[in-house]
């Protein structure tokens, strides 16, 4: 079903493109509208706009979800969740890496935007068990990176004081297997410091508010009040923010991700002792100092797992080197309360920023993936930030900004319009303002502001004033950059995309060197808690450029060291000591490296109003964002521009087969392929311009025919594979069902053939060197031996006949015609029935109505058969000798096949052998009395009776019946097994 707009809300337009008027003012005018009505989502083509309402919406549940899921991105109207379908979608069918850049100052409602594309993601992905728990762990890292990253600002309640770029991996069904997330220079400065109405970092409060009782005794926690880290703001508590709750939350995303309940306990406990540390004071003593309270700094100890001797000594002195080789000396150098302080507060920041790089780690560990797929990336990092004292962090923080709008540049200004001109595309140039002098200005070497900081930590007379004079002299001249008057000589100016900013260069040398003495850290080391020296015996892998290694080594060798192991070509410690700065700019180069080789999709973030009230708007503040963000110019750009560009061989790739002119395969120019499909669609030429490689698409109408008419085809070629593969599989299973039959079919054959011989075999023992031989007996064919001759065992009155013998068990397994002879010597017709215990001589008659045709004379046990007897001659005729009853004499033709299967039924009824016996006069009992059979061997037989068999005549004597028989094969001759 299609996606219908919300007619309900049609305020302004959700495409800035649509405007009828184009300016500044009527596109604040078109955002104030539609915030006023809480549609805080607008679009400028693929660009979207996002304002913080400060107020739930009810806009991001899953009816919402599966609303954008799959959608086409003019369907729809401006979401979050439209930028997060638009890259997985991207990413599905381009197999190309996607970020969403997510940008805005401080408070703009950055972080809320990338936890609902985190949120829209998890959702529309699939469901396995290892894909539910990486999304899962994926989507608890949200709440425990912002309890170790986020804390209140005056500006934003939930402020990030870290970057972040969350990478997700995708396997080939486009499920989540993995990922990884990048840290961005926390603020860790925050830790020892607050500005008056703001908070520390989340999760000391959460701890405080959220701690048992046995919790706040194990960690000697105290009310937030007394702790000189947390008192200096005077604010304990943020609206919209329940730290109890919060608490519980991290818990359980620390369990989500890998971290147990002992590593948490070290987790709190450390935290505890950086509140503690706050608390330390030092008194003078001569040149040095002391700890004023030593119980504190044992209790700092006990939660750190070091001795308070060397926790004192770490604080109070340092060990300083001198010398080379055997002549080095170590002296213990005491310190004064000044740098005693200092010492203090920067083994608080360094704990705290080590250990939330290890939380960072652990997710890490829980998602990494081993193999390399497509991934989406999500920034989001902090805002532009401009407060009244701007230092180091604020400097960084503005850094990246500036970056970042210099890709938003790039890549959404700069490049299209480059674009339009290398394609030949007609087109009226659209100024905008270009930040790439500003990011030189800090970037740049040898000559930038990082650069000249770090050659300023250098020197050991290097401070903060010195730093400023440089930078005086050196960038007096640059457009970007200002210096104060005489009365504020520590500060400096520079003019960024947002605005111009006042820097106070005090503490920038410090902030920049990042120096934690060994002292510290070998005391950190030798901890009993395994968190604690873990996170500072840590060293994280170089990041290294392959292509910057190569030209380091050519130049190293260049230099004529022909050994390249003797020598390092990266500066060690000593010479040029690796400062915050020159991390966060390898960091800031690295990201970029990232952003730029995806496709990337924009969020850009505006906050509506500094008294984050829901729904406020301030012109003012508004139209600033406007234009530092480039909106407008941004506007202008795509107004003028076109909707859709695209390579012509991809262009072909995705709707070759909509037109019949270019399926099944198109392997001509691909423009040619493009010219062909499009005037086959009957496309007007307006609509679309041919660049040198792309086309470009004016409007959105045509996209909708050819994504309409791709989608139709799509299902029907669904439908065309569907019935081929089912029609491939049908005849496959035909085929083997053939093949299955002929082969069940040989098989059986083999099957019956090797009863046969088995039997045939077993026969042979019977009658050889016992009995002559007929002919017809040892020319058995290969179903000799089925047993049924009569075909009785589905007839039912034979069926219904045995049962009511036996009981609903009975089986027929034998049936034969058969000669009786009777008690008066005389031949009559008969048959015998045999199932697996008894013999049945039966006396067919005529069918009647009730359907019998036969009348069973006796029951014969197979316990009750004493033996039964054969003549040595060439003949049929065999005697059951039966216990206590008179015996039953017969004639059958199949007699050899008969008695050898009658035997194994006997062996397997009563597990003995059958006793058969061989002789030419056989005694038994008639129901009359005492009988004889006589066998008599004759040359020839005179024809008496045309139905007399040729072989045998028979003649009644008193009490016994002589048999005359022919001759046969001799008694050794042996059966063999003939073609059926």
């Amino acid at each position: 079903m299609a996606f219908k707009r919300d007619q309900t809300k049609n305020v302004g337009v959700d495409d800035l493109i649509m405007l009828s008027e184009v300016s500044e003012k009527a596109l604040l005018e078109n955002l104030k509208d539609r915030y006023k009505e809480g549609l805080i989502y607008t679009s400028i083509g693929p660009v979207l706009i996002s304002m913080n309402p400060y107020k739930q919406l009810g806009i991001y549940g899953q009816d919402n979800i599966n609303l954008y899921k799959g959608k086409h991105e003019f369907e729809i109207p401006p979401h979050i969740f439209k930028v997060a379908d638009k890259a997985y979608r991207a990413l599905k069918s381009e197999g190309e890496n996607q970020c969403i850049i997510i940008s805005g100052e401080s408070g703009a409602g950055k972080t809320e935007a990338s936890k609902y594309i985190m949120q829209y993601i998890a959702s529309i992905t699939g469901s396995s068990d290892e894909v539910e728990r990486v999304k899962k762990t994926i989507l608890e890292s949200n709440p425990l990176l912002e309890a170790f990253g986020n804390a209140k600002t005056l500006r934003n309640n939930n402020s990030s004081r870290f970057g972040k770029y969350m990478e997700i991996q995708f396997n080939l069904a486009g499920d989540p297997e993995g990922g990884k997330i990048t840290n961005y220079l926390l603020e860790k400065s925050r830790v020892i410091n607050q500005t008056m109405g703001e908070r520390n970092f989340h999760i000391f409060y959460q701890l405080l508010k959220g701690s048992s009782a046995e919790e706040k005794q194990s960690f000697c926690l105290l009310p937030p009040e007394q702790y000189s880290y947390l008192n200096k703001g005077r604010c304990y508590s943020a609206d919209g923010i329940d730290d109890e709750l919060s608490f519980k939350q991290t818990k359980n995303a620390m369990k989500v991700v890998g971290i147990d309940e002992k590593t948490q306990r070290e987790i709190f406990s450390t935290l505890s002792a950086i509140l503690l540390l706050g608390n330390v004071t030092f008194n003078a003593q001569g040149t040095g100092s002391v700890v004023s309270d030593k119980k504190l700094t044992a209790s700092i100890s006990n939660l750190l797992g070091v001795e308070p001797s060397l926790l004192e000594s770490a604080l109070v002195s340092r060990m300083i080197s001198t010398g080379q080789g055997a002549r080095i000396s170590n002296y213990q150098v005491p310190q004064n309360v000044e740098q005693a302080l200092y010492a203090r507060d920067a083994f608080a920041k360094a704990i705290y920023s080590k250990l939330f790089d290890f939380i960072v780690r652990k997710i890490n560990t829980s998602i990494e993936v081993k193999t390399i797929g497509k991934v989406i990336g999500v920034l989001d990092i902090y805002g532009f930030e401009i407060f009244e004292n701007n230092s180091f962090e604020q400097f960084c923080i503005n850094y990246v900004n500036e970056t970042l709008q210099q890709i938003f540049i790039d890549l959404t200004l700069k490049t299209e319009q480059e674009e339009y001109v290398q394609e030949g595309i007609k087109w009226i140039p659209v100024e905008y303002i270009n930040n790439k002098p500003c990011v030189e200005l800090i970037e740049k070497k040898p000559i930038g502001i990082l650069a000249l900081l770090d050659e300023e930590c250098l020197f050991p007379e290097g401070n903060d004033q010195t730093m400023i004079d440089k930078l005086n002299k050196h960038f007096s001249n640059n457009s970007h950059y200002s210096k104060v008057e005489r009365q504020k000589n520590s500060q400096f100016i520079i003019n960024h995309y947002a605005g111009k900013v006042f820097y106070n260069i005090d503490g920038f040398l410090d902030k920049n060197r990042d120096t934690l003495f060994n002292d510290l850290v070998i005391l950190a080391t030798s901890s009993s808690m395994s968190l604690i020296s873990e996170i500072f015996k840590y060293v994280a892998p170089i990041e290294t450029d392959a292509e910057q290694e190569k030209k380091n080594l050519d130049k190293f060798k260049k230099n004529g060291f022909a050994n390249t192991s003797a020598k390092s070509y990266i500066p060690t410690d000593k010479k040029r000591p690796i400062t915050a700065g020159f991390q966060f700019k390898n960091q800031v180069s690295s990201l970029l490296k990232s952003l730029y080789s995806c496709n990337p999709h924009y969020v850009r973030c505006i906050k509506p109003n500094e008294n984050k009230r829901a729904l406020e708007w301030d012109q003012e503040k508004c139209s600033e964002q406007v234009r530092y963000l480039g909106l407008y110019e941004n506007l202008l750009v795509r107004r003028a521009g076109y909707c859709y560009r695209q390579t012509f061989t991809k262009f072909m790739r995705r709707y070759y087969m909509v037109a019949k002119s270019t399926w099944p395969k198109w392997s001509g120019d691909a423009q040619k392929g493009v010219e062909l499909l499009l005037n086959e669609l009957n496309i007007p030429k307006e609509e679309f311009q041919f660049g040198k490689t792309k086309i470009f698409i004016r409007n959105p109408q045509p996209l909708f025919l050819l994504e309409e008419k791709r989608t139709a085809r799509l299902n029907e070629l669904a439908t065309l594979i569907g019935a081929t593969w089912k029609m491939y599989k049908q005849r496959k299973w035909y085929l083997q069902t053939l093949a299955a039959r002929k082969i069940q079919r040989a098989y059986r054959g083999w099957l019956l053939r090797r009863e046969c011989v088995k039997l045939k075999n077993q026969s042979q023992n019977i009658f050889i060197n016992n009995k002559e031989r007929n002919r017809k007996s040892i020319q058995l064919s290969s179903i000799a031996f089925i047993g049924d001759f009569l075909s009785l065992a589905k007839d039912q009155y034979t069926v219904n006949s045995l049962k009511q013998q036996e009981g609903q068990n009975s089986e027929l397994q034998l049936s034969v015609n058969v000669s009786k002879v009777s008690r008066h010597h005389k031949i009559q017709k008969r048959a015998l029935l045999i199932t697996n215990e008894n013999v049945y001589p039966i006396h067919p008659h005529k069918p009647k109505k009730d359907g019998s045709w036969f009348t069973i004379k006796r029951k014969i046990p197979f316990s009750s058969i004493d033996k039964i007897s054969f003549s040595k001659l060439c003949d049929d005729f065999f005697v059951i000798h039966v216990n206590n009853e008179h015996d039953y004499v017969c004639e059958t033709i199949r007699k050899t096949v008969f008695i050898t299967l009658l035997s194994n039924l006997y062996q397997k009824q009563l597990n003995k052998q059958l006793v058969i016996e061989f002789n030419d006069s056989i005694h038994y009992r008639s129901q009359k009395g005492p009988s004889e059979l006589k066998f008599v061997k004759v040359e020839h037989i005179q024809e008496k009776n045309p139905q007399q068999p040729l072989n045998y005549s028979t003649k009644s004597e008193k009490n016994s019946l002589k048999i005359s028989v022919l001759p046969g094969l001799p008694v050794e001759t042996r059966s063999v097994v003939v073609g059926n």
